[in-house]
């Protein structure tokens, strides 16, 4: 049976105040407590514009009643429907109620609730993210009215290929995350101030003030439909330098649409009318075009540049061997591209028709070209300027290529490879103390012409051969103190690692091996949960952090630093089990043993293994 009836009238900020009831005494216990929550209208969850929700079942909100909060649902629907809450604990004769439910700190006395503006928040059709308008009332009787504490952007979108929209201020305003709201006597807001909120993203937590929002197209292809309104909830509060709006556009990345540069107050319970958006894309003659290929490995944020030279676009003493291809696209993607309508090889000298998306280019004749473009993006041509160089395999000559690293402070001069049998080679370099190198053009760093590891950073071995890339992405060649004759294949993309005199078709392919730095430790609650605890610091062997001998009741963690800021947790899935993990994740809750722990190299997983065996048997 009921054993209370309180009054939820959610209303406008515009709408009359409802006639004030008389305070209880004291809410009393009981089994089933209940509000009646009403509203007088049509569309929204929320009040906002003068607009009023009908509840949905299945709804929920919190009530703090000064101890804790209570979370109240409704099997209703329509303009007034009924929250329970179930339970002989709840009672009070002051109230926080916040849409949408969830864990809430409040301060009844005070008169304030720390709510949350979600920073990504899913598309729906016509309307805003479930939950994402924060809800607050302040009551000391049994009618609760609602305030907003936040505001609506909303906007159409013209074109086919937009993703998201992205809003934040021009003055590095707190636009999403929690907020505090604080209430008046009256129930109106008195403020709402943005707090530091925990967020993570690319496995990397931080607690800091969130200074974007972002509305993703929550469609069965992920962009949003033509014409069709949708809003973003953000915090409302004065923008002192304007704000910007972004699309998200698919195979172009992230452009402003909308900016405004005078200082905008966008208060709560309004909605601004962004209208309708529009990506135009620049005419082809203001793209900035460069050359992407074999000679830059197709790699990304790698194209050669071009430079405008009369009616033409050109890229200058570009090597296009035998087998290179090539193509042109503008701004670093593949969203406007030339080639040839035909994979046939241009002949220098010859200006040649390039289409939209077309076909790879290659050279009738290898040699070294400056690469022509019109500035219309319509036809090509190639202007030899020298032959390549073709190395005497009788005796080393020297080249520009040259090695640049610890073992010289990376700064020039580099140390000078020598054209020999078809390759390039230093003899003799001699790494005083374990470091890393790459291998460039020039002397000087150049996407084009920086050569090294595709997977970052790692140690290489002598005896071997390695795989290598161009682009600025490309990670250092790690290797112990010691000298060595280092070769480079640049038609093949290999760099041998060899003993001095060694011959490189003695050498066997070799796989990059992951650096270890020796500062990852255990911590939990049978260390008290110190970070950084030398006692419980693993040691690198091999490709792995390891504790042997690790006896442990209870749950567990790995941490690389004092301060926590790079940690990793896990679900455990047995003795000898593999628990992957993430940064922030869960204690991992061991059962009671001794155990060999071992940690990957890249810290995504591990093992609680037997004494004495490893991850391998």
């Amino acid at each position: 049976m009921k054993k209370n009836l309180f009054m939820i009238a959610a209303v406008a900020l515009a709408a009359v105040a409802c006639n004030k009831e008389t305070a209880p005494e004291q809410l009393p216990a009981g089994e089933v407590v209940t509000f009646e929550a009403s509203t007088d209208g049509a569309d929204t969850k929320v009040v906002l514009d003068g607009k009023i929700s009908k509840w949905e079942n299945g709804d929920k909100i919190t009530i703090h009643n000064g101890t804790k909060g209570y979370e109240f649902s409704t099997t209703d629907e329509g303009a007034k429907a009924e929250f329970t809450y179930t339970g002989d604990d709840f009672s009070g004769e002051k109230f926080i109620a916040v849409y949408p439910a969830g864990t809430y700190t409040a301060d009844v006395e005070a008169k304030t609730v720390v709510a949350n503006v979600p920073t990504y928040q899913p598309s729906r059709d016509g309307s805003f993210s479930a939950g994402a308008v924060p809800s607050v009332a302040y009551s000391e009787t049994q009618s609760l009215m609602f305030r907003n504490a936040a505001a609506l952007l909303k906007f159409t979108v013209k074109g086919k290929n937009v993703k998201g929209l992205v809003f934040y201020g021009n003055n590095g305003e707190a636009v999403s995350g929690d907020v505090k709201v604080t209430m008046n006597d009256d129930n109106t807001i008195k403020t709402i101030e943005a707090q530091k909120t925990t967020i993570t993203e690319n496995e990397v937590t931080e607690t800091k003030l969130i200074t974007w929002a972002k509305v993703w197209a929550n469609t069965s292809n992920w962009c949003f439909v033509e014409g069709t309104t949708y809003y973003l909830a953000v915090v409302p509060q004065n923008f002192t330098k304007g704000f910007t709006a972004q699309l998200e556009i698919d195979g172009v990345g992230t452009v402003d649409v909308k900016k405004l540069e005078t200082a905008y107050e966008l208060k709560p319970n309004t909605i601004l009318d962004l209208g309708e958006l529009e990506y135009v894309a620049p005419p082809v003659t203001e793209l900035n075009w460069g050359v992407a290929g074999t000679m830059t490995n197709w790699a990304d944020n790698a194209d050669l540049a071009m430079t405008a030279e009369g009616d033409w676009l050109v890229a200058k003493n570009v090597t296009i061997e035998a087998g290179s291809e090539f193509k042109f696209r503008a701004n670093g993607n593949w969203t406007n591209n030339r080639g040839t309508e035909t994979a046939t090889a241009v002949a220098a000298d010859t200006e040649t028709k390039v289409v939209a998306n077309g076909q790879d280019i290659s050279a009738a004749v290898p040699a070294i070209y400056d690469i022509y473009l019109s500035k219309n993006a319509d036809k090509m041509k190639l202007v030899k300027v020298g032959d390549i160089e073709v190395p005497d395999p009788e005796q080393p000559v020297a080249s520009d290529w040259g090695i640049v690293g610890d073992i010289n402070g990376w700064n020039a001069p580099d140390i000078t490879m020598y054209s020999y049998k078809g390759m390039y080679v230093a003899y003799n370099v001699n790494f005083t103390s374990a470091g890393g190198f790459k291998i460039r053009k020039g002397g000087v760093w150049n996407d084009s012409y920086n050569y090294g590891l595709s997977a970052g950073n790692a140690n290489v071995s002598a005896g071997y051969w390695y795989s290598v890339i161009t682009s600025g992405g490309s990670g250092n060649m790690m290797v112990p103190a010691g000298t060595y004759d280092i070769w480079f294949d640049l038609t093949n993309k290999k760099v041998y690692i060899l003993t001095p005199g060694a011959d490189p078709e003695t050498a066997s392919k070799g796989t990059p091996v992951a650096p270890l730095t020796d500062k990852w430790y255990l911590v939990g609650a049978f260390n008290s949960w110190k970070a950084a605890d030398a006692k419980y610091q693993m040691t690198a062997e091999g490709t792995w952090y390891v504790f042997k001998n690790f006896n442990v009741s209870g749950e567990v963690k790995f941490v690389a630093d004092a301060n926590w800021s790079v940690n990793r947790g896990g679900s455990w899935k047995g003795v000898n089990q593999k628990i992957t993990l993430s940064q922030g994740g869960a204690n991992i809750k061991v059962t009671s043993g001794t155990y060999d722990v071992y940690l990957s190299s890249d810290a995504k997983y591990a093992y609680f293994m037997t004494v004495g065996q490893t991850p391998a048997n």
